[in-house]
């Protein structure tokens, strides 16, 4: 563990933040998604697009950045390399997005599912970062073990591992193991973190699958008088720290995968497209074997549904 870094936080952590800034969109009008697609691809993408952090970095320097929920990104001087493998030099521009919470799942439409040898799992998250780097708008690599990586937490639980995640043809996020990873917990005088080296530049989930007892599936059904074209249903799991997608299955319904803990607390989530605005629904249930959940929906804005997530 780099110690002598750690100690040196405090002292230049807010020179640091100040060179954070979040991806301009204002004034930026919302992409349409083309014919096939989703109707909230584009909505995802901007929300991606304005949670995205650009620090500035010297490639021979290194250094350390601090973004704003508290990820810590620790880079050895000359950790990035080319995509031939040579050394880069000047400047970077590295990029973070961070996924810690529930709220942040949802908004970015980033689950957290797991693909245990071909069997797909619910996860238990200590939260997930996308980080990348380019120079001059080529994307780069870093070295092996270039990277340190603290997460921050209240909890700590010592199971975690580390994931790495991709889309699947619907675009939803399904996470892989790692073949060799460590992960540990640490206490800073800035707080309680997850911590471990990273080798490659991705989205990286701290997580782990837990041994459920007893899974289910889960339909969700939107009223009759509403499209399924343009609506999106996600589970959430609070005491999991996790976020499922439910597919639409036909008609009015959505349906979980097979992996739904049975006896948990759950709180099904639902974003509507309507022809003047936006609809949410937020129904909180106890699972049971096979349930049907039926789901209510009111008129928001999405500033006020972000908001609602925020208190999941």
């Amino acid at each position: 563990m780099k110690t002598s870094r750690a100690l040196l936080i405090l002292s230049f952590a807010f020179a640091l933040i100040w060179g954070c800034k979040k991806e301009e969109s204002d004034n930026t009008p919302t992409p349409t998604p083309p014919p096939g697609q989703p109707v909230f691809q584009a909505l995802f993408t901007e929300n991606i697009a304005e949670a995205t952090q650009s620090f500035p970095m010297s490639a021979a320097a290194g250094g350390l950045i601090i973004a704003a929920q508290g990820t810590q990104l620790d880079f050895d001087p000359g950790a990035f390399i080319n995509a031939d493998g040579t050394p880069v030099v000047g400047a970077v521009n590295v990029k973070v997005v961070e996924a810690l919470t529930m709220a942040d799942m949802i908004w970015l439409n980033k689950q957290t599912v797991g693909n245990d040898n071909g069997t797909l799992k619910l996860l238990r998250s200590g939260g997930a970062i996308s980080v990348s780097a380019t120079q001059g708008g080529s994307p780069l690599r870093i070295t092996e073990g270039g990277l340190f990586v603290r997460i921050p937490t209240d909890v700590g639980d010592p199971a975690m591992q580390l994931f790495s995640g991709s889309e699947d043809a619907d675009g939803n996020m399904i996470w892989s193991p790692f073949d060799s990873s460590s992960v540990s917990v640490d206490p800073i005088y800035t707080g309680l973190y997850y911590t471990f080296a990273a080798d490659s530049l991705q989205w990286i989930n701290c997580d782990y699958f837990y041994n459920y007892p007893s899974t289910t599936m889960v339909d969700a059904t939107i009223p009759p008088s509403q499209s399924s074209d343009s609506t999106h249903v996600w589970i959430a799991f609070p005491s999991e720290n996790a976020v499922m997608s439910m597919n639409h299955n036909t008609g009015q319904i959505y349906s979980s995968w097979q992996v739904v803990p049975v006896g948990m607390q759950a709180v099904v989530v639902g974003l509507q497209q309507t022809a003047t605005g936006y609809a949410s629904s937020f129904t909180t249930v106890t699972i049971t074997a096979s349930m049907s959940v039926s789901m209510t929906f009111t008129p928001t804005t999405l500033a006020e549904f972000e908001a609602d997530l925020n208190g999941l």
